[in-house]
């Protein structure tokens, strides 16, 4: 079989989601329950963070990654031992120095089990979800045993064509690794989604509609009441979080949003290009500003380059804060196009910089502010009082006006 048509094979998957409810498990789907008081709404990056997040925690897209590695076991690895068996490769494989050691009948015995067990923890996990349990799937593992072994038994063909299929499954199975993974922090944040996004959004151009929950609350660091995804009622720019309740349950992080850097790289860039222009995350980057605070982080000699300036801006443009998280529930059969969902981007940027003031200045506004520059900062400020700054790497202290204001 052609490498291509391979490929596009182990893609079956995700391509059966498209026409498939966006959350097989009936714990993660929406109901038809109305949103009383709701005083929260998601922005429209917001949106596609939901519609990702229920989607890599999907029944269906965990049985994508099952079908993926069977597919690579019983189309191509099955038939490559039995092939060079066949042809006698062993017998030339055999040395004094190495043993059996570049064999394939060493792999066969040896790395072969440790897809075996992969696909096997794979079905567990998919009876699992009939619980509530979610859990990181082994890829990691799988991966790491299996350049444990040579493969010098195959041809350099061979052996390319089964390196390429496992690349191509680990970044599938990377994605629910980040949505059920139990770090203290969150491994996604608006960079992570922003990276995932160019392909997940050619794959699905319709997404569902969401709506918040503030009558299904829950706290930092707990389990939550329901099953699914949570955005924060603390920090309008934390990136939204997926937690279960069964098995123990997965807890809630904290907060993964702006510090200071990504603050002013979202309020320079702009939402919509946040991220994705290169260019002007170089010019970000080259700001007179940031220039000496980035020059020592330089990856590339020479020129820098405009398409790793994103990645560079990501690593210095993130902090953890406790938050409070509210329910997005699905709306059952309801649709919308996620190209006016991208659009609808600078509508929201516009508010959230007309309510952002630097440390050391006066209030615009009374009422609860916060900044990410200080875990647990938010508080009411009253009438004519100074906001503080603090001391950062990065010097200035911004606060922003909190759109929760109970």
């Amino acid at each position: 079989m052609e490498l291509h048509r391979i490929l596009r094979s182990l893609e079956v998957g995700q391509n059966k989601l498209a026409s498939a409810a966006w959350a097989s498990d009936s714990n993660c789907k929406g109901g038809d329950v109305s949103t009383p008081g709701n005083q929260l709404s998601l922005s429209a990056w917001h949106k596609v963070q939901a519609a990702m997040l229920y989607h890599y925690a999907s029944l269906d897209y965990l049985k994508g990654l099952h079908q993926m590695v069977s597919e690579l076991m019983d189309g191509e690895i099955d038939p490559l031992i039995n092939l060079a068996r066949a042809q006698g490769r062993d017998a030339v494989l055999m040395d004094a120095r190495w043993g059996d050691r570049n064999t394939v009948q060493n792999w066969a015995n040896s790395a072969w089990s440790f897809l075996s067990d992969f696909r096997q923890s794979l079905t567990r996990d998919i009876a699992l979800r009939n619980m509530e349990q979610y859990k990181i799937t082994g890829a990691n593992q799988c991966l790491r045993g299996l350049n444990e072994f040579s493969m010098n038994w195959a041809t350099p063909d061979e052996e390319e064509r089964i390196q390429v299929i496992l690349q191509v499954i680990s970044r599938y199975a990377r994605n629910i690794d980040y949505t059920m993974d139990d770090w203290p922090s969150s491994l996604w944040h608006d960079h992570g989604f922003a990276y995932n996004y160019p392909e997940f959004s050619a794959q699905f151009p319709r997404i569902p509609k969401f709506r918040v929950r503030t009558d299904v609350k829950a706290e930092n660091s707990k389990i939550p009441p329901r099953t699914g995804v949570y955005v924060s009622s603390d920090d309008p720019n934390a990136a939204l979080q997926f937690a279960w309740t069964g098995g123990g349950g997965g807890k809630l992080r904290p907060a993964s949003t702006f510090n200071e850097i990504g603050l002013d790289a979202l309020q320079q860039v702009g939402r919509k290009d946040l991220w994705f222009d290169g260019a002007k995350m170089l010019a970000f980057v080259q700001s007179q500003k940031y220039a000496s605070f980035f020059a020592g982080k330089m990856i590339i000699p020479g020129k820098p380059d405009p398409y790793l300036a994103p990645s560079l801006v990501a690593r210095s443009a993130f902090t953890e804060i406790p938050s409070n998280w509210c329910f997005v529930e699905i709306i059952n059969d309801e649709f919308e196009d996620i190209a006016v969902v991208s659009e609808d981007d600078s509508r929201t940027i516009n508010t959230q910089e007309r309510l952002r003031v630097e440390g050391g200045h006066a209030f615009v506004r009374a009422g609860y502010w916060f900044t990410p520059a200080k875990a647990g900062s938010r508080r009411y400020f009253k009438d004519g009082e100074i906001m503080p700054a603090f001391g950062t790497d990065y010097g200035v202290t911004f606060w922003q006006w909190d759109e929760n204001q109970l």
